[in-house]
């Protein structure tokens, strides 16, 4: 589900915030002294859930190695230099999920694939991992690319922003149907899941944060997630950004449906996940085919479907 994994993954952090384990306000470096160099001492928690640390991209060459071994990752990113500016809106392609697993690992011990597998895809009974157990390595259907596929950040037909090669360049290369892919954590971009399992974690959310029994979130939890945390052009790509707590917000290209209210995360080459909390459902279009946005109605024509089929 490529960056759909991105709502998964904020669902994760945010039972860790109920809880006490973690603290939106805080900065990251009160958990984890090095982030502090650079002058991100005053990045906090809520800035990597909102696309706000300046840290969008990895400057620093990786290793096809380093993303099944993360710990190198956490290290250069403590490390860097912003390279935007801290508070503003850029999309964290990857260093979403690595940020986020980092201060998630020092704060419960477990990597955030884990609290997903415990805390969520359990108690849910869902189709849904961050880290792919071999067993279910045969039921994964095969990406591929329609003709002419390509990224929204690089679709506008202007020279990119030379940074852009930081956001996107650790997947240079990178086979998703590899059994290796599919079996490591990149808690932003390799979570596996079928769409009914989404569309059911989504429903929770939409309900208030409770299915058949499961609490899995406290109502404010989910509203004050569901608001607006961050808006603005992006300073690489152009494009429009809008984020509550992990979670992209309606009222930008990236389609969730008709609902204004809607909050989830859309996933490169079509797929579309999330909820309408005024009609207490939960959506998910998980795509094989990845196709180029701007020739891509499949999410569009399903989501209208869905809102003319409630209402």
């Amino acid at each position: 589900m490529f960056s759909g994994t991105k709502g998964v993954v904020a669902a994760a952090v945010l039972q860790l915030v109920e809880r006490g384990a973690l603290d939106l306000e805080a900065p990251v470096a009160s958990s984890w002294p090095a982030f502090a160099a650079a002058g991100k001492d005053r990045v906090k928690v809520r800035d990597l859930l909102a696309h706000t640390s300046g840290l969008p991209g990895v400057v620093a060459p990786l290793a096809a190695g380093d993303l099944t071994a993360p710990q190198r990752i956490f290290d250069l990113l403590a490390a860097q230099e912003p390279i935007v500016e801290i508070g503003v809106p850029s999309y964290h392609a990857l260093t979403y999920g690595w940020l986020l697993d980092a201060v998630v690992r020092i704060a419960d011990g477990r990597s955030v694939g884990q609290v997903v597998a415990d805390e969520i895809a359990g108690p849910l009974s869902l189709d849904l991992w961050i880290g792919l157990p071999e067993t279910e390595l045969g039921r994964v259907a095969r990406i591929r690319r329609a003709p002419g596929y390509t990224l929204s950040a690089f679709a506008s037909g202007e020279e990119p922003d030379p940074r852009l090669a930081f956001v996107y360049g650790p997947l240079d290369g990178v086979n998703f149907n590899a059994a290796d892919t599919l079996m490591a954590e990149i808690p932003a971009a390799n979570g596996v899941a079928t769409a009914r399992s989404l569309a059911r974690l989504y429903g929770c959310l939409a309900r208030g944060g409770e299915i058949d029994g499961v609490r899995l979130l406290e109502p404010a939890t989910i509203a004050h997630a569901a608001t607006e945390a961050s808006r603005g052009d992006d300073p690489l790509s152009g494009r429009p950004l809008r984020f509550g707590l992990g979670f992209e917000l309606a009222g930008t290209p990236s389609n969730l449906g008709p609902d204004p209210g809607a909050f989830g995360h859309t996933g490169a080459g079509g797929s579309t996940h999330g909820a309408w909390p005024s009609r207490a459902t939960g959506f998910s279009f998980v795509a094989s085919e990845m196709r180029t946005e701007s020739g891509d109605d499949r999410g569009r024509l399903l989501l209208a479907a869905l809102a003319r089929a409630l209402d």
